[in-house]
């Protein structure tokens, strides 16, 4: 049986502890020799990086999981009272004078989140996970602009609500699990926020009629006969989970509001990736990018999400026969992972473009997405001749890796990577003349005027050099390497 989630009432003197005992991202990293996080696996080795001070004592605590001496933990979490926090059911006390946190209290992003610890083997079905890598990555998609109205769909741990409560004036986050909007509340109190508002009821329905202007869903999008974990299993056939977060996050945006909504979804292998997303959102009155990661067969996907029965190899066997039997029998061939950006703008067709991730994001992975959308927009809505009068700009923050590949003969053409700092994990590669064209780019040139400068130095015509522009600038555009330059007021 799961224990009860702590009294979000303590929350005031504990945030105060923390905070005066450093108690971040930063701070945690520090003293643990470059981590902020911990598993079960590594609490042993973490705890003997630590010193003595207040900080090590809560990090002990809170973050790994460890018991600590009584009256050390009093000094360490004052000005919170070790009773009032016994009496909310944060700190278990023992005859021992020992004390214990039975949960965790994990910092991220200037947020600090509360969810139950990492089990390793049968998790309760009502678990409420920390961060792992899909919180992660719809963290790091998501747009982050001011925004009136927020929704997270699917809250858990209330991480992608608290961090939308930093640039949202009003945030609601949704979930079928009881413990799950407990435990958003107490984050929310941990990190100081008190315009967080939790509903409980399944997906969009605690939110009929409304309409936001962003929306973040990390579903349990897990394709599988399961039903038993709520955080992972949706208990729906097929990829019916995905299909409702993605419609559902369409239909409940504001005018000109931003979504973004990570999916599992079911196409054959003669199938564009796609098709599927595509005729979910047919209607939605919605632009889309839809980011494809990748497609595996039932059993690379059977096996990817039931790792935790490897240390029984018959268990794990039956697992993965039960889970490709389901795909076999439901006609289910390829399994893609991916995500799904939204942006309702009133008038004219929705335009609907798509992206392959090479990777996971990186840094602020959202300006990306933003970037595409935009693209996508005006390259729709002009013409060649006001794409080549446009004047473009690289976008800052990158690296352009030159590479020439060696075979028996000798050494290839030129390759030229482009790499941002802030990425929604494409990989974009172009020959040394698309490079040039990058290069050009500087914010007070447009296309047009790279070519006169290129006919010098390429052969073709003019009206093939000026294709040949067009062509790679659009490309550029596309991928979210360049935008237009600022203009000044």
């Amino acid at each position: 049986m799961s224990s009860p989630v702590p009294d979000p009432a303590i929350a005031g003197p504990l945030r105060e502890a923390l905070a005066r005992s450093n108690y971040n991202t930063g701070g945690v990293m520090v003293a643990l020799g470059g981590d902020a996080e911990s598993s079960p696996g590594d609490a042993p080795v973490q705890a003997r990086r630590l010193g003595s001070d207040d900080q090590a004592v809560l990090v002990r605590l809170f973050l790994l999981g460890l018991d600590v001496d009584a009256d050390r933990a009093r000094t360490a979490l004052a000005p919170a009272r070790l009773e009032d926090l016994e009496r909310g059911r944060l700190i278990e006390v023992d005859g021992g004078g020992r004390v214990r946190c039975p949960i965790r209290i994990s910092p991220f992003e200037g947020l600090l989140l509360a969810h139950d610890p990492e089990v390793v083997e049968d998790p309760a079905p009502d678990i409420v996970t920390g961060l792992n890598s899909a919180a992660r990555t719809l963290a790091s998609l998501t747009p982050r602009r001011p925004a009136g109205r927020a929704l997270d769909v699917g809250t858990g741990s209330g991480v992608q609500a608290l961090l939308a409560a930093k640039h949202s004036g009003h945030v609601v986050a949704t979930d079928v699990n009881p413990r799950a909007l407990a435990f958003t509340e107490l984050g929310a109190a941990l990190s100081g926020f008190d315009h967080v508002e939790c509903r409980e009821g399944s997906f969009f329905d605690p939110v009929e009629g409304e309409r936001f202007d962003l929306v973040v869903s990390n579903p349990p999008y897990v394709i599988s006969p399961d039903a038993q974990l709520v955080y992972r299993d949706g208990g729906l056939e097929r990829d019916e989970v995905s299909r409702i977060a993605v419609s559902g996050a369409a239909a409940h945006l504001a005018e000109g509001g931003l979504a973004m909504v990570l999916a599992n979804w079911v196409h054959q292998a003669w199938e564009p990736w796609d098709q599927p997303l595509r005729d979910w959102l047919e209607g939605s009155g919605c632009e889309a990018l839809l980011l494809h990661h990748l497609s595996e067969d039932g059993l690379e996907y059977a096996a990817k999400w039931n790792t935790r029965h490897r240390r029984d190899p018959e268990t794990h066997a039956q697992v993965l026969d039960r889970w490709t039997g389901y795909y076999r029998d439901a006609g289910i061939g390829t399994l893609a992972t991916g995500g799904v950006a939204l942006r309702r703008r009133g008038g004219g067709d929705p335009r609907i473009t798509t992206a392959e991730m090479a990777t996971g994001p990186a840094g602020k992975g959202g300006e990306h997405v933003l970037r595409m959308l935009d693209a996508a927009a005006l390259l729709a809505e002009g013409s060649a001749d006001s794409l080549l009068a446009t004047p473009l700009a690289l976008v800052p923050g990158h690296r352009l890796h030159r590479e020439r590949r060696h075979t028996g003969e000798g050494y290839g053409p030129e390759t030229v990577r482009m790499v941002l700092d802030d990425s929604a994990g494409l990989s974009s590669e172009f020959g040394p003349a698309v490079a040039a064209i990058l290069v050009g780019l500087d914010g007070t040139r447009t296309p047009g005027d790279l070519v006169p400068l290129l006919a010098q130095a390429l052969p073709g015509s003019d009206d093939e050099i000026r294709d040949a522009v067009l062509g790679a600038v659009r490309t550029l555009l596309e991928q979210g390497l360049v935008e237009p330059a600022a203009t000044a007021d």
